[in-house]
């Protein structure tokens, strides 16, 4: 159940990516949906402007909302009490790719600090470095990437009640035996748009600085004295 939520907090990542003038890489922004389990995920790509095609220094970025968030947001819009506030998981994965030989961990993990930054009182934590090695035929040296990826869960917080005194949905909230289905309807849909409203401001003021930190790291990464193939040849 989407109210808006999901997307207003993709585009609220999307927009501070944009204002730390990073560019994106790899096609357009990604909205996937698990028919099994009924999750959601928002994925994009970014990197620094000028870099090249393929990059030589990326970040993929993803959004998870999980089905249980979803039904448990719908519950807390209701009115309702919940034993674990809903979540969304956020992903950011730093690459350095088309390296000519492997570099050193400790160099690179210099610039990589253990935690990332704060989600609304939880870091992200960095995860264990991955080196891959491509084989090309004919290649006289194997390509080389390396990733390092942050996981965080930004809590959503708690949403205000409807305003006092405006008289929307005060009957079907003070007496549901006289409510109407359709005025209790009407009163369930004010009060998850208001509460959408409500908590979207507050993930985009939480979500205005990962934008800059992502931009800052991927700066870092790229002042690194790593060896890097030559680009590939264009297709022109």
């Amino acid at each position: 159940m989407l109210d808006h939520l999901f997307l207003d907090t993709a585009g609220a990542l999307r927009r501070t990516l944009d204002e730390s003038l990073l560019e994106r890489s790899g096609g357009d922004d990604r909205l996937l949906f698990d028919l099994l389990s009924g999750d959601l995920v928002w994925e994009t790509s970014v990197s620094l402007p000028g870099d090249g095609d393929p990059p030589q220094v990326s970040a993929d970025i993803s959004l998870d909302w999980q089905s249980w968030s979803q039904a448990t947001w719908r519950t807390m819009t209701m009115g309702e009490p919940v034993e674990d506030p809903p979540e969304i998981g956020i992903e950011v994965v730093f690459r350095a790719q088309r390296l000519a030989r492997r570099p050193r961990l400790s160099k690179v993990l210099a610039v990589l600090p253990e935690n990332g930054p704060d989600l609304g009182g939880e870091a992200m934590a960095r995860s264990a470095p991955v080196v891959e090695e491509a084989h090309e035929e004919g290649a006289s040296a194997p390509e080389v990437a390396i990733e390092v990826a942050y996981e965080g869960t930004y809590r959503l917080p708690a949403a205000v009640s409807p305003d006092e005194g405006d008289g929307a949905g005060s009957d079907a909230t003070l007496f549901p035996g006289l409510a109407s289905s359709r005025l209790a309807a009407g009163d369930a849909m004010r009060k998850r748009l208001g509460a959408t409203r409500q908590v979207s401001a507050a993930t985009e003021a939480t979500l205005a600085t990962l934008g800059a930190w992502v931009a800052s790291t991927l700066v870092q990464l790229a002042d690194l004295e790593l060896e890097y193939l030559p680009p590939p040849p264009s297709e022109d």
